[in-house]
């Protein structure tokens, strides 16, 4: 008999380590914070119609009950506008924006304006410009040249070659980097000339980590929907994900994302996890 019982705990045992783990739905309500759509999108094009406070004013419940009604989602919104429809997307999840610098590669083209010898302005420089490295011409001139980058100021410090006409000479130029990414600044030379500078053909391009845009919708079932705010700028809306709504099992990530109308975003929750039975 002792031998059975010990037989029957050893096979208990294992059962219990060989059953996997489950995902177990939690009790109670979820509270999941907003965010200003330009704290987790890149600036532009989001942030234009951002509402300061919104965010903090405004709250995201999530429960996630048994049966039919897998998941509900209340927002209860405030700081917006008054008497305004807002829209309601609920999304996949993302990552949010995270600007890590600008890629050069793309700016093939400046020009120069010269204190110096203003008769010739503006002067043209063919660049090629390869991460922190570039080779330029101008007026039958060749160079070699650094380019370093700091958030959105650049330098190019231009050496020209033996054999260049205007040999031994280097211009240094300082300058910016504009939302869209066009260069301009100005310049300084060994010569003791300078002025201003930009350019002209091609683009320096945002480099970043995470999402760079709205993810999607989390089902076609669930489509965009609105709600419209009081005089005092608050409001509220209510969502259901059912089993007809998605067939899916296990956890996912979603989003919810509110538009002013049609309008760009103003806010965007946290990214949340749910589970599907």
């Amino acid at each position: 008999m002792k031998k059975i019982r010990i037989i029957l705990m050893l096979v208990l045992a294992l059962s219990l380590f060989a059953t996997p783990a489950l995902a177990v739905k939690p009790n109670g309500a979820t509270f999941v914070d907003w965010n200003l759509s330009a704290a987790v999108m890149p600036v532009p094009p989001y942030g234009s119609m951002d509402i300061p406070g919104s965010d903090v004013a405004s709250k995201l419940i999530v429960n996630q009950p048994n049966g039919n009604t897998q998941v509900t989602i209340t927002g209860v919104m405030g700081g917006l506008n008054p008497n305004t429809t807002y829209t309601v997307y609920l999304s996949n999840g993302y990552t949010p924006y995270v600007f890590t610098g600008w890629n050069l590669n793309g700016v093939t083209g400046l020009e120069f304006n010269s204190t110096k010898w203003p008769s010739g302005n503006p002067y043209q420089h063919i660049l090629n410009i390869s991460g922190n490295s570039a080779t330029g011409s101008s007026t039958g001139n060749t160079y070699s040249a650094t380019v370093s980058v700091t958030g959105n100021a650049v330098t190019i410090v231009a050496v020209y070659n033996i054999g260049s006409g205007a040999y031994p000479y280097t211009y240094t130029a300082i300058g910016i980097i504009s939302g869209s990414g066009m260069l301009s600044g100005t310049w300084t030379a060994t010569d003791g000339d300078g002025g201003t500078w930009n350019s002209t053909t091609g683009i320096a391009v945002k480099t970043y980590t995470g999402s760079a845009g709205w993810t999607g919708f989390f089902t076609s079932t669930i489509p965009a929907f609105t709600f419209t705010t009081d005089a005092y700028g608050t409001g509220s809306w209510h969502v259901n994900i059912t089993e007809q709504n998605y067939t899916g099992s296990g956890p996912r990530d979603l989003s919810v994302w509110i538009n002013k109308g049609s309008s760009p975003t103003i806010l965007i929750s946290d990214v949340f996890s749910v589970i599907f039975e």
